[in-house]
């Protein structure tokens, strides 16, 4: 294993992140329902709106019914595991890549995107810049809102997706 100094920063970030998994129970659980959650989250810093560390223990794959974007520009780490990433490259086409661990990735806000795991759940460690716009879904109808894709009662929870609006 490289002893460089990006390596020895990727581990200790990977060490500190297992460590705050172990520590307490996640600060927020993303459906599809409690007892079968699709991602746990921690706040490795109290939440704010200019700069947000997240923990995420990713258990089951995004909801398949669209690619969706996100409120902010953001860093992830692959701390653990692999992840596929279906996305829309910037020629308009589908794509799809493996994220495996001590891999950074660079996502812009109107990134549309889709998290698979291939095998076993995956950890990263996921940095947000300040919420610049509403966060959604590329349905065939065009972009809906998260407000109208989730389940209305539980943000976290499978909702009407791409249906009727």
């Amino acid at each position: 294993m490289d002893g460089g100094p990006v390596m020895i920063i990727k581990n200790a970030i990977a060490k500190r992140a297992k460590a705050l998994i172990a520590s307490r129970n996640p600060d927020f659980v993303i459906g599809p329902s409690a007892d079968d959650p699709y991602m746990l989250r921690w706040w490795w810093i109290p939440r704010n709106r200019f700069f947000n560390v997240y923990v995420h223990a990713i258990l089951q794959d995004d909801d398949d019914r669209a690619l969706h974007d996100h409120p902010w520009p953001s860093l992830s780490l692959m701390i653990e595991g692999q992840i596929d990433e279906a996305y829309r490259a910037s020629n308009g086409d589908n794509a799809l890549r493996r994220l495996s661990e001590g891999e950074w990735v660079w996502r812009g806000p109107k990134f549309l995107h889709r998290l698979m795991l291939p095998g076993a759940p995956a950890i990263t460690v996921f940095i947000t810049g300040p919420r610049i716009r509403e966060w959604g879904f590329a349905c065939p109808q065009g972009w809906v809102s998260w407000r109208d894709f989730v389940a209305k009662d539980d943000a976290g929870s499978v909702g009407r997706g791409c249906g009727e609006q």
